[in-house]
């Protein structure tokens, strides 16, 4: 087979965080590079003691009939942070139909680590949908704690797919190819197009996005924004995807997916871009002294969620797989506590329990 050059990646125009000589992206905060491993945190990484649960997770089974019901916001309950005219469907939604769906409450379902799925204004949205047991391409490692609380056929029929990035704990390979003939639309990073189609998505169902780039689906705008991570799937291909989190705005409410990053300045400029978010899924867990700039701890993931302006903070990226040193409750033990004390709320659902925004939830990894 012959070689394409570049590996088949577009050349994109050069901005701050892409080079088009080297055709790669690239942080404009740059990364420290990694620290190796001592003999204690190679002993420890081997170890599941404390970096997996003792006992089973308490978990829901997702009751999908009250996911897809349609309630609407009260009128009182209703964001300030409302679509903006951006929208190219906001001028034409006249029918009671689109309105209804519009004020739609967004209800959502976590199957741990950063796999959401969502339901805003009508449509039903997965990010970063990982099922399998092992966030490695040798399913020998990085093990999931134990089986999500449904299977990827038992999800009521998907319009939207969210990808942050291409890593392995983010994008599976299987899932992609058990969905690229049902018409579901995939929404990414500039890049990650290549290697979805080869995947078998065709190209009409996927619009990939540069950060601050928009697109718009029935209703409910969705926008790429900055994250300090990086990209790989195999050692030719680093860095030639972008990384990015997603702002979705649709059903009255402004939403806030981080993707993984490290902390940095962006999450600043994010929350002056958009202006708040009714609710912001923060990365908070698999983050090390040895990769400080890869993932946040747990400070970190609450100054961010401060940052973007985020009434309610859920803390993602834990609760199925270890992949750092720490043990595998350590990142909420740490930030919730932290954000209490800064005054942000939080929530915390069971794995596979149907929530909103606003839904009181419990401290469950307490008694685990």
């Amino acid at each position: 087979m012959k070689r394409r050059p570049h590996g088949g990646y577009p050349l994109y125009p050069a901005s701050n965080h892409y080079d088009p000589i080297r055709r790669r992206f690239f942080n404009p905060e740059p990364k420290r590079r990694l620290q190796p491993l001592d003999f204690g945190g190679a002993f420890k990484m081997l170890s599941r003691q404390g970096r997996f649960p003792a006992q089973p997770l308490p978990f829901a089974k997702p009751d999908f009939a009250a996911f897809v019901r349609q309630e609407r916001l009260p009128e009182n309950e209703r964001s300030e942070f409302r679509q903006n005219e951006r929208s190219e469907f906001r001028q034409n939604e006249q029918s009671e139909f689109l309105r209804s769906k519009n004020e739609q409450k967004a209800r959502f379902v976590w199957f741990g680590h950063s796999t959401l799925l969502m339901r805003v204004a009508g449509l039903n949205i997965i990010t970063d949908p990982v099922f399998g047991m092992s966030a490695a391409p040798n399913n020998k490692m990085f093990r999931r704690f134990q089986p999500p609380p449904a299977a990827p056929h038992e999800l009521p029929p998907l319009d939207i797919i969210l990808y942050s990035h291409n890593h392995y704990d983010h994008l599976e390979e299987s899932f992609v190819r058990s969905v690229t003939d049902s018409g579901v639309h995939f929404l990414v990073p500039l890049g990650m197009e290549v290697l979805l189609r080869r995947w078998g998505v065709k190209a009409e169902n996927i619009s990939a996005a540069d950060w601050y780039q928009s697109h718009t689906v029935g209703g409910v705008t969705f926008t790429a924004t900055p994250a300090r991570h990086d990209s790989s799937r195999n050692l030719a291909d680093h860095n030639r995807m972008l990384w990015a989190g997603w702002a979705i705005e649709g059903g009255g409410q402004r939403l806030y997916f981080s993707g993984d990053s490290s902390y940095g300045s962006h999450f600043a400029d994010i929350g002056r871009h958009f202006g708040g978010f009714d609710l912001a899924f923060m990365e908070n867990g698999q983050y090390d002294r040895r990769w400080p700039d890869n993932h946040m701890f747990p400070g970190q993931t609450v100054q961010a969620s401060i940052d973007v302006g985020a009434r309610r903070m859920m803390p993602i990226h834990w609760g199925a797989f270890s992949l750092a040193m720490h043990d595998w409750n350590e990142p909420v033990r740490r930030s919730i506590p932290l954000a209490i004390e800064r005054g942000l709320p939080v929530l915390t659902p069971l794995i596979g329990q149907v929530f909103d925004a606003d839904m009181e939830t419990e401290l469950w990894w307490e008694e685990v």
